[in-house]
């Protein structure tokens, strides 16, 4: 293969699946690991692609928003396996956020028929799934934005403040070492700080498909949350970092 087909095919692999591995690229192209590092440093100045540590993601994923069908099209088994996981760290009893995204959505099914449970959520779906269960539900008001069919807003900030919950659990667009815990908008992000702030305890949901993403209002520090919850696909660097900061790492 010659090298400019060799590039041609890391470019269409990396808009394919949104990210690139460079050590699975060079094993499926019988080449080293070096040689396909060069080449996404090619690509990124011709303003192909994007490098980020150990690859390299589409350019879209800096700039796009997934609606959330297409969001629930992106490693649905993982995202039901984060789900499952970070359901088993849900109290008796007691008060709880859950903020707005695909992957908190799919916690529902674990949250019904908890008549002790209190859940508090700018997530319009989940709401909607708790709604006929025994399951106190609380759904925060505020503008409603379309791509999450989440709340936001200043009303929203401000309904989060009349409670305190014990645990929190909040979704994100990306993670990277440069850009922290990110969200497409600002005032998503404001919202996912207020419940944050008013948790015992901060459990981040996220599948591997998230990290070396960069979004952009950044809301998190790797050492704001006491645990993150992935899947084992997660690169070993982002484990590092995450245990480094004092956060402990549980994945499905």
């Amino acid at each position: 293969m010659l090298a400019e087909e060799r590039r041609l095919k890391l470019l269409e692999w990396t808009r394919i699946d949104g990210r690139l591995d460079a050590n699975d690229a060079a094993e499926k192209l019988a080449v080293a690991v070096e040689t396909v590092r060069r080449d996404l440093d090619l690509l990124q100045k011709r303003g192909a692609l994007r490098r980020v540590h150990g690859g390299a993601i589409a350019n879209d994923r800096f700039t796009h928003e997934y609606t959330i069908s297409e969001r629930l099209g992106l490693n649905p088994a993982k995202k039901n396996a984060v789900a499952a996981l970070a359901a088993t760290y849900v109290p008796l009893e007691g008060c709880i956020f859950v903020d707005g995204g695909t992957t908190t959505e799919l916690m529902a099914p674990f949250l019904r028929d908890k008549p002790q449970l209190i859940v508090v959520t700018n997530n319009i779906q989940l709401a909607s799934k708790l709604a006929d269960s025994s399951t106190q539900t609380i759904v925060l008001g505020g503008r409603i934005r379309p791509a999450t069919l989440s709340s936001v807003g200043a009303k929203t900030v401000s309904e989060v403040q009349e409670y305190n919950a014990q645990v929190c659990f909040i979704g994100t667009n990306g993670i990277s070492f440069e850009g922290g815990i990110a969200a497409y908008d600002i005032d998503e992000s404001n919202v996912k700080r207020e419940m944050m702030k008013r948790s015992g305890e901060r459990i981040l949901l996220a599948d591997s498909g998230k990290f070396g993403t960069s979004y952009p209002s950044r809301f998190a520090d790797f050492s704001d949350f006491d645990r993150i919850v992935s899947d084992v696909d997660i690169d070993h660097d982002y484990v590092e970092r995450f245990s480094s900061a004092g956060v402990e790492v549980a994945l499905a």
